[in-house]
C-alpha cells in the first residue's frame, strides 16, 4: 500500500476542489476554397493522429511509469492543498469514511454521473480497467482518496478514460445507495491527468 506523506493540517479547500473555468471560443474563418481545402485536410489529419493516439493507449493500457507520474503529482497536489491522498495500489481495497469501498464498489453499488450545473443523473457503466479492454464505458486507471477528516467526508479522484480520452472523475458521495460522480472542476487536476496519459510530461 502507498501512502502519500504530505503536510498536516486543513485549509478552507480541504473538503472541497478548486474551479477554475475555461472558456472555449470558435472562431469562424472565411476564405477561399483552397484555402478551406487545406483547412479540411489539417482537420482530417488531426483526428486521424488523435484516433492512433486513443488506438495506441487502448492497446498498451495504463502504464506503472504513467501511474508513478500520477502519484509524484498528487503528492504535490496534497501537499499544496493541504490534503492526504492514499493510492489504491491495484491490491488492498481503499476504505473511505463515507463506507464506501474502492474498487469493490464498482460492482456492488449504481454509480451515477451528475453535474453541477443541472439535477439530473445518469447512470454509467464503470469499473476498475487499467488494461483498457474490458466492455465498461469509463474505464478506472486510478484511484486516490482522501478522507478530511469530518466525519463521511471524502475526496476521491477516480481517473478514468473514456472514449479514448482521459476523464478525472471525482466522488463526494456521502450517504444514499448510489454512488455520485462528476468531472472534476479542478482544472490543475485534470490538465495534469490529460498530460500523462498523452504522454506529454
Amino acid at each position: 500500500m502507498v501512502y502519500l506523506t504530505v503536510q498536516s493540517g486543513k485549509s478552507s479547500n480541504s473538503a472541497s476542489e478548486v474551479a477554475t473555468s475555461k472558456t472555449v471560443s470558435k472562431n469562424k474563418h472565411k476564405g477561399s476554397s483552397t484555402s478551406s481545402s487545406s483547412s479540411s485536410q489539417s482537420s482530417s489529419s488531426e483526428k486521424s493522429s488523435s484516433d492512433d493516439q486513443s488506438s495506441k493507449f487502448a492497446q498498451s493500457g495504463w502504464s506503472s511509469d504513467q501511474e508513478a507520474q500520477l502519484a509524484s503529482f498528487m503528492n504535490r497536489f496534497g501537499t499544496k492543498m493541504k490534503q492526504k491522498y492514499k493510492e489504491y495500489n491495484g491490491q488492498e481495497s481503499i476504505e473511505i469514511l463515507a463506507g464506501e469501498k474502492y474498487p469493490d464498489d464498482f460492482n456492488n453499488r449504481t454509480f451515477k454521473m451528475c453535474s453541477d450545473n443541472s439535477k439530473k443523473t445518469e447512470t454509467i457503466n464503470i469499473g476498475w480497467d487499467p488494461s483498457l479492454k474490458k466492455d465498461y464505458d469509463y474505464h478506472v486507471v486510478s484511484i486516490f482518496n482522501c478522507n478530511v477528516g469530518n466525519p463521511e467526508q471524502h475526496i476521491t479522484y477516480l481517473f478514468s478514460v473514456h472514449d479514448g480520452q482521459p476523464v478525472a472523475l471525482v466522488d463526494q458521495t456521502t450517504n444514499g445507495s448510489d454512488c455520485m460522480v462528476k468531472e472534476t472542476a479542478n482544472q490543475e487536476v485534470r490538465t495534469a491527468f490529460a498530460n500523462i496519459f498523452e504522454g506529454n510530461n
